[in-house]
């Protein structure tokens, strides 16, 4: 009896740890001119409503930038964060977190640190251009 209930509990404990990080597969943040893109995959989407798309400057304040509807099965998805601020800082993180319809937490991705590719000469092109409109 004894080596069943050990038995469980090893069954138990490896249940437990098998759940964790159940929702993505794989998430990635690419930069490029003025723009990110953040993409993931997920296994399973039971019981989830949403995506949504988190951006920090310094890896602990996250703030929302952007939302997915989840599709209802597993799947790809992206999502380009075009409001990258030209004067700010040169490296952001993004999170992805999966969220039900109460708005409660499933389960968030780990921190995906990029450097953006922020193109200056772009935006000043753009502005003197607006000059003689």
């Amino acid at each position: 009896m004894r080596r069943i209930s050990s038995f469980l509990i090893i069954v138990f404990s490896f249940s437990v740890l098998a759940y964790a990080g159940f929702i993505f597969s794989e998430s990635s943040a690419t930069p490029a001119n003025n723009k990110v893109t953040i993409s993931w995959v997920t296994k399973t989407e039971s019981g989830i409503a949403r995506f949504m798309i988190l951006r920090s400057s310094d890896d602990k304040t996250f703030s929302e930038v952007g939302l997915k509807l989840a599709k209802g099965t597993a799947g790809n998805y992206s999502y380009i964060d075009e409001n990258v601020i030209f004067k700010g800082p040169q490296t952001f993180f993004y999170k992805i977190r999966a969220v039900r319809n109460d708005n409660s937490l499933v389960e968030e991705t780990g921190s995906l640190m990029v450097n953006p590719n922020i193109s200056g000469m772009l935006r000043t092109w753009g502005a003197i251009k607006a000059m003689f409109r």
